[in-house]
């Protein structure tokens, strides 16, 4: 089984709040009594919508006990019966693998039918558990032999401490001592990105003094951004550089940075994404949040998946905190476009786009050397044969990656340095601080291009 099938039948039993998909409900005609699971309340005072997420228990169930079946949830109980006809042969057992996530605990007759009695009270130790194997290995097939070897959480915690105990949040605090402008101005390329990101620290500063000499300041302004560029074209750099100016201005409270993606926004069970949101939304309060790659939020194909909860939270934190929270959503040019076709709510709240293009050949040469200058460690023996070799791999194989490539042979010239000098018996100064030719052939052969 893998973690998709896993979620979208797990959310069968707390999933809440959605609406009725049409195209949905045409699939799953032959479940008996699908309209009066359509709309009912459960036990947190809200209404479950049932017919997206019977789809996959279809799927699941239909070859262990036919194509049409019936079900009934106690959420009070805990407990689910499911009803299928009599002809249908099948064990207790075959059942339970079938539903690994919950125990069928009794199967019986009527007149009329088989009779599973399910206990689903086990449901979310054992959803948190295979969440947790998806995250240490995503491509793999979920290995769920041992579920009843599984601890139960601890009742007695706060549903709100579940709801983000496993926040893993990066919260850096700027370096404000830093001449951050002047960093922005010696960023190799990126020129139109930081025109744009010089224009809004412009506004800003503007606005500010306008409001300290109690001058008239223009409504609506959003200092809110999206960076759109491939990967390692600059954006958390130069994300970072933006907060460092704007805190060293008192345009934001606080010199901090906090960077984040789906895996901190977005809960595995019913109301658990609002309260993770939110978390966040605090943790960032007076400096910049960034998440990276946004559009995983939004799974257009997927009106019940728990990221349009985020979508939500987030506008209502860009309205509720105007004055300190500025969020910079990153990721790429054309799925960042979808992303905010498909939510015109943050379209139309951030209208700031800063574009990143991808490096020169000359840019990218250029950014190892700067490298190289920046830590110190090593210096180039041969500078001309560098540029050169290094110049032909760029325009024979076009690498992808931008920067994170360039890094890449920095650390394959490191590593081929070392491999050559580390054995030798009394290495020079020269020895440990230079890369020769040799050592920038061996970097090149062994870093990919991709």
């Amino acid at each position: 089984m893998t973690f998709e099938e896993l979620k979208e039948y797990g959310q069968l039993f707390y999933r809440a709040n959605y609406k009725l998909d049409s195209d949905l409900e045409t699939k799953t005609f032959k479940i008996k009594n699908i309209k009066s699971y359509q709309h009912e309340q459960n036990d947190e005072g809200g209404y479950t919508d049932w017919t997206d997420n019977l789809v996959t228990l279809y799927n699941l169930l239909s070859p262990v006990i036919g194509k049409t079946f019936g079900f009934d949830i106690n959420f009070k109980t805990r407990q689910m019966s499911l009803f299928f006809p009599l002809k249908i042969k099948t064990t207790q057992a075959d059942l339970n693998k079938t539903l690994p996530l919950v125990d069928v605990i009794a199967l019986n007759q009527d007149e009329s039918s088989n009779i599973a009695t399910i206990d689903i009270s086990k449901f979310n130790d054992r959803y948190a558990y295979a969440s947790s194997l998806y995250d240490a290995n995503p491509i793999a097939d979920l290995d769920l032999s041992d579920l009843d070897k599984i601890k139960p959480s601890d009742s007695s915690s706060s549903s709100d401490d579940k709801a983000y105990e496993d926040l893993n949040l990066n919260i850096e605090k700027l370096d404000t001592s830093v001449d951050a402008l002047k960093e922005l101005d010696e960023l190799t390329g990126l020129d139109e990105a930081k025109k744009q990101i010089k224009d809004m620290i412009a506004i800003a500063k503007i606005n500010q003094l306008r409001e300290e000499r109690g001058l008239k300041t223009p409504a609506g302004i959003s200092k809110h951004m999206v960076f759109v560029g491939d990967p390692g074209t600059g954006k958390t750099t130069v994300a970072k550089l933006f907060g460092t100016i704007l805190a060293q201005n008192k345009i934001i409270s606080e010199n901090k940075f906090v960077s984040t993606d789906r895996s901190d926004l977005v809960g595995h069970y019913t109301g658990t994404t609002a309260d993770r949101t939110k978390k966040v939304i605090e943790s960032a309060l007076g400096g910049i949040l960034f998440i990276d790659e946004a559009y995983q939020l939004s799974h257009a194909d997927s009106p019940t998946d728990f990221g349009h909860e985020a979508i939500d939270q987030l506008i209502i934190g860009m309205e509720n905190h105007r004055k300190d929270l500025i969020i910079i959503l990153a990721g790429y040019t054309d799925r960042m476009e979808e992303f905010l076709n498909d939510n015109p709510g943050l379209r139309s709240r951030i209208p700031n786009r800063v574009f990143f293009a991808d490096y020169t050949t000359a840019e990218l040469v250029k950014i190892i050397k700067t490298m190289m200058k920046h830590e110190g460690i090593v210096k180039l023996e041969d500078v001309k044969y560098f540029d050169k070799t290094v110049t032909e791999f760029i325009e024979t194989n076009h690498p992808s990656g931008n920067a994170r490539w360039a890094r890449n042979v920095y650390q394959a010239m490191l590593q081929a340095q070392a491999r050559r000098v580390a054995f030798m018996e009394k290495p020079s100064n020269d020895d440990l601080t230079y890369i020769n030719n040799e050592d920038v052939d061996a970097a090149i052969a062994n870093t990919p291009a991709n």
